[in-house]
């Protein structure tokens, strides 16, 4: 497997975005807009919870807690807190559709196949992506309670799992075990890897807009140059190719 340097899978992922562009330009706005829908999507939520928590005398820090009242309030809530969960849930799974189209799309592109419309959002394997996505998400939030490093280690092992089940087809299981089994030859590249992308979501997740559709495809650009290149299969216009 021939090693290669993180700074040409930026190369390559800014190239290929500037050939791209106006494709994930797209993709990605379609990734912000469902974010921005979902994170409406939970304000009623939290409306509804506060002012339950007020209705009881939580929110006031008031030492006697009125159980009734806050039972009384949670039941007339009921009907908008369960409407509310289910257009977040459809916004959670259309969020994870799109951000499979973003992935799917730059696997496209690193084996020199055009971004459609049709095969980028309604091609195969998307559960198993789902179930992969939803796995990780679980263990980094198991890790966050556990002093945030294993939360950065699940992200570390794990960061190519999307990419094995969204590519190859592999059921979530096997895809975390293919990931971890490639970072764990690679620790250095993985790392560097992950941090370069995880500065493009962390960007893609504090700035809504312009940041956004840059960051997004970019880091899931840099992460498929590095998957394809270290399970050893060649990637399309490799600037590394034109420096040997």
């Amino acid at each position: 497997m021939k090693p290669f340097r993180v700074s040409t899978a930026i190369n390559w992922a800014r190239e290929s975005y500037q050939r791209n562009i106006l494709a994930f330009i797209a993709l990605a706005a379609i990734v912000t807009i469902l974010q921005f829908g979902q994170q409406l999507a939970t304000d009623p939520i939290a409306e509804s919870f506060d002012l339950c928590l007020n209705a009881g005398g939580l929110a006031s820090n008031s030492s006697i807690l009125d159980a009734q009242a806050m039972e009384t309030c949670v039941a007339q809530q009921l009907p908008t807190l369960v409407l509310s969960m289910l257009v977040v849930l459809v916004f959670v799974l259309a969020s994870f559709l799109a951000t499979a189209g973003v992935i799917r799309g730059a696997l496209h592109v690193s084996m020199g196949a055009s971004i459609g419309f049709a095969d980028t959002f309604l091609g195969k394997y998307f559960m198993q992506f789902l179930f992969t996505i939803v796995i990780i998400m679980i263990a980094f939030t198991a890790g966050l309670f556990l002093l945030v490093v294993p939360a950065f280690i699940a992200l570390l092992l794990f960061q190519f799992a999307p990419f094995f089940a969204l590519d190859r087809g592999y059921g979530p299981f096997l895809a975390l075990k293919s990931s971890v089994g490639l970072v764990r030859k690679n620790w250095s590249l993985s790392i560097l890897v992950l941090l370069v992308s995880g500065v493009a979501y962390l960007i893609s997740g504090l700035f809504w807009g312009i940041p956004t559709i840059v960051a997004l495809p970019i880091a899931a650009l840099v992460t498929t140059y590095a998957y394809q290149k270290l399970t050893g299969h060649p990637v399309t216009n490799d600037p590394a190719e034109r420096l040997e």
